[in-house]
């Protein structure tokens, strides 16, 4: 595969992911049910971008959205350290950044596609962090732990 194609097709999965994390922060509720035609849908796209989601690293989105704009930071690594009691993760990314957040009681955190709480989260679990900042400051809204970290890609 040509290497502007793999770039076209993280740019749209980092797309996908902050657009996904805008809708989810706009709506309260956080009841959204899923319709069969929608799950049909996410089951084809994690299939074609499963490892693609494992390979991104960091990026920053500009969304548009019913009240204005927010922009979007979409972090993933290996986890260093995790405080459920502060609310705190570290994770140092592949590209040899460390990123600590500082989770909310609406940050919504993810294991394998189930609601879970920060102390189920394990150090050296690979975890994707998505940050939104509608013009008051970043907030983390979602943090999904992807189970143990994933072996490190061979140069192609």
């Amino acid at each position: 595969m040509k290497w502007y194609w793999k770039l076209t097709i993280a740019v749209a999965f980092v797309a996908t992911v902050g657009l996904a994390a805008a809708a989810f922060a706009q709506d309260g509720s956080g009841n959204a049910s899923p319709t069969p035609t929608a799950s049909a849908q996410q089951k084809a796209r994690a299939g074609r971008l499963g490892r693609l989601g494992d390979r991104v690293v960091h990026g920053d989105l500009k969304l548009k959205t019913a009240n204005g704009f927010a922009n979007v930071k979409v972090d993933a690594g290996k986890v260093t350290a995790v405080d459920p009691s502060a609310g705190t993760l570290s994770i140092a990314r592949a590209d040899g950044q460390t990123v600590t957040v500082t989770a909310t009681d609406k940050t919504r955190v993810r294991k394998q596609g189930q609601r879970v709480t920060l102390a189920d989260i394990d150090k050296g679990d690979f975890v994707q962090i998505i940050q939104i900042d509608r013009g008051d400051g970043f907030v983390v809204a979602v943090i999904r732990d992807r189970g143990a970290a994933p072996a490190a890609p061979s140069a192609a």
